[in-house]
């Protein structure tokens, strides 16, 4: 594994503000509905194990709520963080990818919304996705221009992430339905 190209990414990835990245799950409305299965982690937070999802919440005035992905194919969540990252990255130092990497890149960004679109809480229409998902990487791409000076950090790993070998993992990670939580993100 090239470290340069993980250090590089991680440096991308905007600090995650909660489990969310597109802001749209209704962590507030699901604690409510789940009130008898919301347990205390510890003095200071709650967990809601839903399904696969943990979810903890903080008790202090202001609130915070992380998810983990507990399912082993994958937190969708994260993996729309990295392909906004990947994309204000591409936009910020004006590389384009080869036409096949573009094509599954696009791929999976449909994917990878419509999933997200379905399963947030509550459902949300896939316009408002797709909104969100362009702020996001419209948001971030001031961050990546100091990435511009070696694109090759960039160009790595969309040759490692824009291939047809990774279709299973992405295919695992979207075969059931959870909430599409950030964390954990690599």
């Amino acid at each position: 594994m090239n470290t340069k190209w993980v250090a590089a990414l991680v440096m991308l990835l905007p600090a995650p503000a909660g489990a969310d990245p597109l802001g749209l799950i209704d962590y507030d409305r699901l604690f409510a509905e789940n009130a008898d299965a919301v347990e205390a982690a510890d003095a200071d937070r709650d967990l809601l194990q839903v399904g696969d999802i943990a979810i903890l919440r903080g008790n202090e005035d202001d609130v915070t709520f992380m998810g983990l992905d507990q399912s082993g194919h994958g937190a969708v969540g994260c993996f729309v963080s990295v392909l906004a990252s990947l994309e204000s990255a591409l936009l910020a130092c004006e590389v384009t990818l080869p036409d096949e990497q573009q094509a599954i890149s696009d791929d999976y960004r449909t994917r990878a919304l419509a999933f997200y679109a379905e399963n947030a809480f509550p459902p949300v229409d896939l316009a408002e996705v797709t909104r969100r998902y362009d702020a996001l990487v419209a948001s971030e791409i001031d961050l990546a221009r100091p990435f511009c000076s070696d694109p090759s950090v960039v160009t790595d790993f969309s040759d490692r992430l824009f291939v047809a070998d990774t279709n299973d993992e992405i295919d695992g990670m979207m075969s059931i339905p959870r909430l599409p939580v950030a964390n954990p993100c690599l």
